[in-house]
């Protein structure tokens, strides 16, 4: 039996890669869609979910939209009381996709900004438009911006926290990484800490995503995974990290944020793992249990303490 569904699982593999191959031949656009198409139901739960915390619709006092590069925008939420601090958001989206105002972001900016945060949503490239280092430059410029600019946009005198999800936690990481000076500490949601994990991900949306921004196939691409991976670029002066991720994730393997999470412990970095033991990618926007609550009131402690 299970020979049988293996075999029917690979059959639906090929007809997939088949589809998307014909896809192609078309260009890009409709390449894109189609491997969105199939990956409908994660992407209808990721975009039009929500936290499972009740919040104001605008809990903001105001919101200001800056551009930080040329035809890159950050939006600026700024709380009704004193600030606790400042959060430069990056949203998911596998780096081809996600927008900084879809639904389910705004649920995170809404939760944050109830809680005292100033929160800086950023724009940033599609990875198929631009090489990764670009992204990371750009996670890096709104960085810089912010810190620049921060007598102008009224945001306190402290280092600034870095937050994303998925492929956003994979570039809050690198630029983390890159920027330490700048970062109080970085928070991952379900982050593709080593990047050869995506490739024995079930999910092909995962897989084509990740290809399309390394602009390489699989064969003779592990230098450059290696490159791009957090967990062969973090040190040790890195600033504190939290990682959150499902241990039934089925887009980013949940043993990526456990090498980094190793990694880190190696470097006597503070470093805090929060796992759920019952969720899948994106699991924030659909669970309403207790541990999910819990998660979420703990990254709110971190961003606040500093880890």
């Amino acid at each position: 039996m299970k020979k049988r569904e293996k075999f029917l699982n690979r059959i639906k593999f090929l007809l997939k890669l088949f589809v998307l191959f014909i896809s192609a031949s078309f260009g890009f656009t409709i390449f894109l869609f189609v491997v969105l198409l199939f990956n409908l139901p994660y992407i209808r739960r990721a975009v039009f979910g929500k936290l499972p915390f009740k919040t104001e619709k605008k809990p903001w006092s105001r919101v200001v939209t800056f551009e930080y590069m040329k035809n890159l925008w950050v939006d600026i939420f700024y709380p009704r009381g004193e600030p606790r601090g400042v959060v430069l958001f990056a949203h998911g989206g596998g780096w081809i996709s996600g927008y900084r105002r879809q639904p389910n972001n705004l649920s995170w900016y809404r939760f944050l900004v109830s809680r005292g945060f100033i929160v800086a949503a950023i724009e940033y490239s599609r990875g198929y438009k631009a090489k990764i280092d670009q992204l990371i430059e750009e996670l890096s410029r709104a960085l810089i911006f912010l810190d620049e600019n921060s007598d102008k946009l009224n945001l306190p005198k402290s280092r600034i926290s870095l937050m994303g999800l998925s492929a956003g936690g994979h570039l809050a990481l690198l630029t983390a990484a890159k920027m330490h000076k700048f970062v109080k500490n970085v928070v991952a949601y379900y982050a593709p800490c080593d990047l050869k994990d995506i490739l024995e991900s079930p999910s092909l949306f995962a897989k084509i995503a990740l290809l399309a921004t390394l602009k390489r196939f699989p064969s003779g691409s592990s230098e450059t995974l290696a490159k791009y991976s957090p967990v062969n670029v973090v040190h040790e002066f890195m600033p504190p990290v939290l990682l959150v991720h499902g241990k039934k994730d089925s887009v980013v393997p949940y043993d990526s944020s456990v090498k980094l999470y190793r990694k880190l412990k190696r470097l006597n970095c503070r470093v805090v793992l929060l796992t759920h033991h019952e969720a899948n990618h994106g699991f924030e926007f659909v669970l309403k249990d207790g541990k999910t609550k819990e998660i979420l009131q703990k990254t709110v402690e971190f961003l606040t303490e500093g880890g």
